[in-house]
């Protein structure tokens, strides 16, 4: 992310504030920090430049308070410019619809998703194989079952490959991903 995404009239809306007043690009730089769990507050502003990070730390100082509805408008904006995608990790999987998983999972990649299964908590092996139709996951349950011993580091590469394929899907409008965490938090 370039210190653009604070920049620039096409970031500006007439009706980003809840009084018609557009909501400056600083302020909605430091109304999105202060709002994300501290991770990723924290690698947002390591991708901007050390200027942009002294002014939005200075407008975060002077917050008095963020109205919600202001703060909703600013985190949607920011969302659909990216941070959903560039947040959503293969763990995240839990927070998907079950059609959008019926919708990304092919059984021809069923070896891929049983590797990164059989390294993932409970809870999304469960969610997956929930979600598929039963003839998919009874097949993907037999591959993992014939997975054998297996190196974490395949099982996270697997997960890696699935995550960008699921973040493709996304940008291609086929599926939703879930919103990153923190998204309803308010530290002001």
């Amino acid at each position: 992310m370039s210190t653009s995404a604070f920049d620039g009239p096409e970031h500006l809306s007439p009706t980003d504030r809840p009084g018609g007043d557009p909501i400056p690009p600083i302020r909605k730089a430091a109304i999105l920090v202060v709002s994300l769990e501290q991770p990723l507050a924290s690698k947002l502003l390591a991708e901007l430049d050390r200027a942009t990070v002294e002014a939005v730390t200075l407008e975060i100082a002077r917050l008095d308070r963020i109205d919600p509805v202001e703060q909703r408008r600013v985190l949607d904006e920011f969302f659909d410019l990216g941070l959903r995608r560039l947040w959503f990790a293969f763990d995240d999987v839990v927070k998907l619809s079950d059609r959008d998983l019926r919708t990304a999972y092919h059984d021809e990649d069923a070896t891929v998703w049983a590797l990164a299964l059989a390294g993932a908590a409970r809870p999304v092996r469960q969610k997956v194989l929930e979600a598929l139709p039963p003839e998919s996951a009874a097949a993907l349950h037999q591959t993992m079952e014939a997975l054998g011993p297996f190196r974490l580091d395949d099982a996270e590469s697997a997960q890696a490959e699935l995550a960008e394929h699921l973040r493709r899907l996304h940008d291609r409008g086929q599926l939703t991903l879930p919103e990153p965490a923190g998204r309803e938090a308010i530290f002001v």
